[in-house]
């Protein structure tokens, strides 16, 4: 097949996409030049016919550039030149297009319509907010399975409950999005009825910290404005941006944010194995010693106590254990069996990722805060049935926030104590390790001396250093049992009870779930029980 043969049947290959501005309609051409079209379900339910033809429109306008593109970068591939071709830029979509319209003057709107669409949007708002806050606990609470060192019977459990609890934290985030979603649904169904209007209305995303504010824009529903329109099922969402694989939105950690980049850029502890070159040689021309061999690296430690102590007495310490591996003791390893565990933990990062989960039972907090000032704000404009059911539900939601800000607050916690465990271990080790490697030195030097003397094998010498080396161990040992009694104790699910809320279907820290009433639930949705006060406030 010629070159030329060979670039007709590739363009005869060519398979275009184009998807519609706000992605209900993806229109497919492929090689047999049939157009295969997909729509969304409940586009013609949540658009109106001009919008319906402006999805249409869009995705085949987008199809026909991204055949476009592919045709002239193949002339490219084969000719090297794309002359004669150019791109095809499709015009932009209008705002109408994109959103369905323009923005409503809800001045225009009357006083108690103005304060059910500003209730509406501001939980409308929330919603996206809580969306926010299981990305940023779902990253930030990632703490690497190695930041919690490998303590026997300690490292798993403290990882394994940490991962349940927050887990259950993930799910009631979701939980209060659902909520605040069900509500703006709801009061913006109910104030476009009220109204017999289309409504679509800007966002404000004004209430978050700055740690989670990097999340939002990756947030679900996250956008510049809501729309809803008479005899709806409540806000037309917009369906998720569609992207180019590798132009997915990236979270950008902005600069002087230094607690929130440093999960960027973690390095765990880690130990290096390498056979290093034996070298013979003497210090004082007399005694011949050697150096090399199989050494082990200690990387990337705290700079702690613990890693200095490690990084100055290593030779020393390999050196010791060689010799009871050797005289075949059995006994456990100071460095290896014991320290080694302790010293792979890092407390500092899980300090760092526990304190930065405070950020998200702070945004609880604040947006509980601004949801009751609201609600009674939107108290002094309605009245009747289902308003007082309203009030009644938003009142269980403000009550379920605090209780996901006590839940988070506690998980925060428990990490900084894990790691505040983590440290004083790493330090007890490191304090009983400089109290007594002078006599481990003195016991060591002592051996060889005894076993390169005449009569070694009637000296015993091999009794004095076990002695040191065991009571080393057990210091070691006494000082690893104190702290994992207390770490034991650590981020339980189970058997810890919070006593200062009331039970609402578990008294442990599992998922919180929000609170059901058991007759009437959804009466508040009724808007024909929606009935305006007659002496509301004229602004």
């Amino acid at each position: 097949m010629s070159k030329l043969e060979r670039y007709f049947a590739d363009v005869a290959r060519i398979r275009a996409e184009g998807v519609s501005a706000n992605g209900w309609v993806t229109v497919v051409r492929d090689h047999d030049a049939d157009l295969k079209v997909d729509i969304r379900p409940g586009m013609l339910r949540r658009c109106s016919p001009d919008q319906v033809a402006s999805e249409i429109r869009t995705a085949l306008v987008a199809a026909v550039a991204d055949h476009r593109r592919q045709y002239r970068q193949l002339r490219i591939d084969y000719f090297g030149s794309s002359l004669g071709v150019e791109l095809f830029a499709p015009v932009e979509p209008t705002r109408g297009e994109r959103y369905g319209g323009m923005t409503t003057d809800t001045s225009a709107l009357r006083v108690e319509s103005r304060a059910l669409v500003a209730f509406g949007v501001e939980r409308y708002e929330d919603a996206v907010t809580y969306s926010a806050v299981r990305r940023y606990l779902g990253d930030v609470g990632a703490i690497p399975v190695g930041a919690w060192g490998t303590l026997e019977g300690i490292s798993d459990k403290l990882n394994r409950d940490w991962a349940t609890a927050l887990g259950s934290r993930l799910s009631e985030a979701t939980i209060a999005r659902n909520e605040m979603e069900r509500i703006a649904d709801g009061l913006m169904q109910i104030a476009a009825d009220y109204e017999g209007t289309e409504l679509d209305v800007t966002t404000n995303f004004d209430v978050f910290n700055r740690d989670l504010g990097p999340y939002l824009p990756l947030s679900d529903g996250y956008g510049s404005s809501i729309r809803v329109r008479p005899g709806g099922a409540g806000i037309l969402s917009q369906p998720h941006e569609r992207h180019l694989p590798g132009d997915e939105p990236a979270l950008i950690i902005p600069e002087g944010n230094d607690r929130l980049g440093a999960t960027r850029n973690e390095r765990l502890p880690r130990t290096r194995v390498v056979e290093e070159p034996i070298t013979i040689g003497s210090t004082d021309g007399n005694n011949l010693g050697f150096s090399g061999g199989r050494t082990t690296h200690y990387e990337n430690g705290e700079g702690d106590q613990l890693d200095t102590f490690i990084h100055e007495h290593r030779d020393t310490l390999l050196q010791l254990e060689a010799i009871l591996i050797e005289l075949g003791t059995g006994r456990r390893l100071p460095l290896s069996d014991l320290m080694v565990h302790a010293w792979r933990s890092a407390p500092k990062l899980i300090w760092n990722r526990a304190d930065l989960v405070h950020s998200a039972a702070g945004t609880y907090a604040e947006l509980r805060a601004e949801m009751d000032g609201e609600l009674k704000n939107l108290k002094l404009y309605w009245e009747g049935s289902a308003s007082q059911a309203f009030s009644q539900y938003a009142e269980r939601a403000s009550a379920y926030l605090l209780q996901l800000e006590t839940q988070t607050r506690w998980l925060a916690e428990e990490g900084k104590k894990a790691a505040s465990m983590l440290e004083g271990l790493r330090n007890a080790y490191a304090s009983v390790g400089y109290e007594h490697i002078g006599k481990l030195i003195e016991a060591l030097k002592g051996y060889i001396e005894a076993v390169n003397g005449l009569f070694s094998s009637c000296s015993n010498p091999e009794a004095a250093l076990l002695a040191v080396v065991r009571d080393f161990v057990n210091f070691l040992l006494d000082a690893e049992r104190q702290h994992v009694e207390a770490m034991s104790d650590l981020i339980k699910i189970d058997e810890q009870e919070r006593k200062e809320r009331p039970d609402l279907g578990t008294r442990g820290h599992n998922t919180t779930p929000f609170p059901q009433a058991e007759v009437g639930a959804n009466a508040w949705l009724d808007g024909g029980k929606w009935a305006p006060r007659p002496d509301r406030p004229a602004a």
